[in-house]
């Protein structure tokens, strides 16, 4: 074995000097040569995109306010990184390893504990690269998004390996949620509980309840991986979702802050936490949530622009509530403004976006010619992005020049801008579905603001359509799964930051009405 380690490339994850010598040594003296070091998830996420790597040793407590070993997995998953070929192995303290095992799918290969055991690790990396090997090229189809290559792949494993059965069983029960098989999901997880009951099951059991939009089922089983103390993302995220989508506001942002004191450096947490205390008007925590999200994302394929949106629009709220502090309040949001031009290369939306809020600050403190200053900018990049963008962004430009001098111009090139969404395909689609809107043909309605959603998602005027038409059909019809699942997607998916103040007022309001809709569905 210690001719095949000498091939193979190995990468450490860890801030501790000492220690990291110390396992530097053990894996020399076993016959590794090529042993690669990053001291934080992001310089290890990096490594992986550039140098193959066949075992990453994953140290989980890097140090106070650092990320942790488990976030280099969560960051190549949302670059879209293939990690079939790399063995990870999570370094964590045998007391924390019980807490760390609640995720289905971003979770290692292995556990090691300090301090480490030559004759140990030594019998346990054979082991876990024997088994990644083997089950290699059923992850290159998961990372390929080949799933029906993965299923068949899955089936011969089973029959080659049958000592592997709870691995590949999860497997292909991940595999049947990326193809929403949702039955034969449920059906594959809820036979691996039966022999194999640990958290991550039940995680996997409530992720699939909730794409069936069974909010009771997944209710329950993500309330049991909570109590268990579970330190997982998605149990957290998914329950406070459900709380969001049943009306229960405070018991939502309640969670969330739990979430983020055990898991402080997860930026979709932090995310999550900043939307939804914006919309419940806790401004405070919404601005710690966005700020936090911004920090810890940052520079990776997490990184998102509307949590530094949103974060303006709680600052701009926050001036209005703490004048005392204004000049603090407006030196930040400037400073986030041009961090979010900076880190997104300077695009041109992005920074039509920014100079339209910075305009908004200024008015608002009585600047009047740096208002200004502002919004000719910001037409001036309108008029840079292309049609498809200026579409989507329109009623932002009229609605944050109202009232100024440049209003009517303003209005003008929305109108003329308008004229165009024929043109573009998801503008005809929402055309098409406000017609059947206004003739009360619900289904039809429905599945052209959908297409025009799929089109342009994220589009806030797209998704506000198709969530007030799928209200309306399910007040006429409440048994309609897919209607319910879309409904769900949009009030999760919209941002605080994205919305200008009449889309806020009138997500508000729908929000509190499908609300209704899910508890009078949950206690039927």
């Amino acid at each position: 074995m210690t001719a095949l380690f000498s091939d193979q490339t190995v990468l450490i994850v860890e801030k501790n000097l000492e220690e990291l010598e110390q396992l530097r040594q053990i894996l020399s003296a076993m016959g590794f040569r090529k042993i690669e070091v990053a001291s934080s998830v992001n310089m290890a996420a990096s490594l992986l995109a550039e140098v193959r790597v066949d075992l990453c040793f994953l140290v989980y407590d890097l140090g106070r306010d650092e990320k942790n070993g488990l976030q280099v997995l969560q960051q190549l998953k949302a670059a879209g990184r293939p990690s079939y070929a790399t063995c990870f192995l999570l370094v964590v303290e045998p007391q924390k390893l019980s807490l760390l095992m609640g995720s289905p799918d971003l979770s290692a290969d292995g556990y090691l504990a300090k301090p480490y055991d030559q004759l140990k690790l030594r019998a346990q990396l054979e082991k876990q690269l024997r088994i990644k090997r083997c089950i290699a090229q059923v992850e290159r189809f998961r990372d390929q998004r080949d799933w029906d290559q993965a299923l068949e792949e899955c089936e011969r494993l089973q029959k080659q390996f049958p000592a592997l059965g709870v691995l590949i069983f999860r497997i292909k029960g991940l595999v049947y949620l990326e193809q929403q098989q949702y039955q034969k999901a449920l059906a594959v997880f809820e036979r691996i509980r039966q022999a194999h009951d640990k958290p991550w099951v039940h995680v996997a059991l409530g992720l699939t309840a909730y794409d069936m939009t069974d909010y009771q089922r997944a209710r329950r089983e993500m309330t049991q991986v909570i109590e268990e103390q579970q330190v997982c993302q998605e149990a957290f995220l998914i329950m406070a979702r459900i709380h969001w989508l049943s009306g229960e506001r405070s018991q939502c942002v309640t969670l969330l802050r739990k979430a983020v004191m055990l898991q402080p450096t997860m930026p979709v947490l932090q995310g999550e936490l900043g939307n939804r205390a914006a919309f419940s008007e806790e401004l405070s925590v919404a601005a710690d949530g966005f700020r936090q999200a911004v920090q810890h994302a940052r520079h990776t394929a997490l990184q998102n622009p509307e949590y530094y949106f949103g974060l303006v629009r709680v600052i701009q709220q926050l001036i209005a509530d703490k004048p005392d502090r204004t000049a603090e309040f407006i030196a930040e949001a400037i400073r986030v403004l041009e961090s979010v031009v900076h880190d997104c290369m300077d695009d041109p939306q992005i920074r039509f976006r920014a100079r339209l809020i910075a305009a908004e600050i200024y008015r608002q403190n009585g600047e009047h010619q740096n208002a200004d200053f502002a919004a000719g900018d910001a037409l001036a990049q309108f008029r840079k992005i292309p049609l498809n963008a200026q579409l989507s962004v329109v009623d932002l430009l009229a609605d944050g020049l109202e009232s100024t001098r440049f209003a009517v111009q303003a209005a003008e090139l929305k109108q003329e801008v308008s004229r165009s969404m024929p043109s573009v395909e998801w503008g005809k689609s929402n055309l098409k579905g406000m017609l059947s809107f206004r003739q009360k043909a619900m289904d039809e309605a429905f599945k052209s603001f959908e297409q025009a959603w799929l089109a342009d998602p994220g589009n806030p005027g797209v998704g506000l359509n198709l969530l007030q038409t799928g209200i309306e059909s399910l007040r006429r019809q409440t048994a309609q799964p897919q209607i319910v699942k879309r409904c769900s997607e949009i009030v999760n998916a919209l941002h605080y930051g994205s919305l200008s103040g009449k889309q806020q007022q009138r997500y508000q309001m729908l929000s509190e009405r499908f609300g209704d809709l899910i508890r009078e569905a949950e206690i039927a």
